[in-house]
């Protein structure tokens, strides 16, 4: 399903002219919104991704992608590509609570990496980088921003509905009135979710993830 056809049928389904500027706002918001619950709501298999981060020598943070939601943590999934004498290594991905809450000091100390976390838009490493690496990470997608008919979907159309459900049911919020019956409760709509998340189980597997871990030993000055 596309920004148009989904534009479409909200024109039917709530009797809207495709003129109308603010139903076309309140609809984009809509969207934005449900996509950003449904992706929210578990970590779905349809989103996980690659990509890679390259370091600069003597610069602990580095920018994350653009779509960058979070990573796929598991262990052995962040590894150094380059150069090819640290080629293998792995990374191990931190949560910034356990950075923080287990009092952690960083130091000043340069090195190949050994840990990175996520704060703000960058992932920050430990030890600083020493040179220039290239680490290969597995993440998951966050949705495009939507803003007009030409955008791009982050739900995969076999979602389509439920996709529709949730957006129906935040412009029925904003106040806006369906021009014929509308079966949609939120009861429906966490049903739909499940039914979906038991699919992207079947397809992708379950999500995996680790325990923190109390071995970790830390670059200090």
């Amino acid at each position: 399903m596309t920004v148009q056809t989904l534009q479409q049928a909200a024109l039917y389904a709530f009797g809207q002219s495709p003129d109308n500027a603010r139903f076309s706002d309140d609809l984009y918001s809509a969207i934005n919104s449900a996509q950003e619950e449904f992706v929210n709501s578990r970590k779905w298999g349809f989103l996980r991704t690659s990509g890679s981060l390259t370091t600069t020598d003597g610069t602990r943070t580095v920018a994350l992608p653009s779509n960058f939601g979070s990573f796929y943590d598991v262990r052995g999934s962040t590894v150094i590509t380059s150069p090819s004498a640290n080629s293998g290594g792995v990374v191990q991905i931190m949560t910034l609570d356990e950075w923080m809450n287990d009092n952690w000091e960083d130091g000043s100390s340069e090195g190949t990496p050994s840990y990175v976390y996520v704060l703000g838009d960058n992932a920050n490493f430990s030890p600083i980088p020493d040179a220039e690496y290239v680490v290969s990470i597995k993440y998951y997608k966050r949705p495009g921003n939507i803003g007009n008919t030409s955008d791009t979907l982050t739900i995969p159309n076999k979602y389509s509905e439920v996709l529709k459900k949730m957006v129906w049911l935040r412009l029925i919020e904003d106040g806006y009135s369906s021009v014929q019956e509308l079966e949609i409760t939120e009861d429906r709509v966490q049903k739909l979710l499940a039914k979906a998340a038991s699919d992207d189980v079947a397809k992708y597997g379950s999500f995996n993830f680790n325990l923190n871990s109390k071995d970790y030993k830390r670059s200090t000055v």
